[in-house]
């Protein structure tokens, strides 16, 4: 199980870099920004873009990531948005699927530019 957890920081700690350098302002990611304080779930918005319209464009690149409140609704109130979008890495993924990821919202963030 240690080498599983470490598998997962690592992951996380790549997609949270990866995300931050791709998209900086334009994204917000909740929750603690390195992996000390988190699982391996990411939450994050796109300013401008609802996480349901997110969720729809990476569906079409075969990237799953999940859209909406997370059963979490008095926190979304909180933090003031209307959903989230969450990408989620385990023992089954690896870097080549956090650049999936990036590529794909670079391509759904290309496709909702005004």
């Amino acid at each position: 199980m240690d080498n599983v957890h470490a598998h997962e920081r690592e992951l996380t700690d790549y997609a949270l870099k990866a995300l931050e350098e791709r998209f900086g302002a334009n994204l917000t990611i909740y929750g603690p920004k390195t992996t000390v304080a988190r699982g391996g779930a990411i939450s994050f918005l796109f300013d401008g873009i609802h996480a349901h319209d997110i969720s729809q464009v990476l569906d079409e690149d075969g990237v799953c990531v999940r859209a909406g409140h997370h059963c979490a609704k008095p926190l979304m109130r909180v933090l003031g948005v209307p959903a989230t979008t969450r990408a989620s890495v385990y023992i089954y993924n690896d870097a080549a699927d956090i650049d999936a990821l990036v590529d794909a919202l670079a391509k759904a963030q290309k496709f909702f530019a005004p």
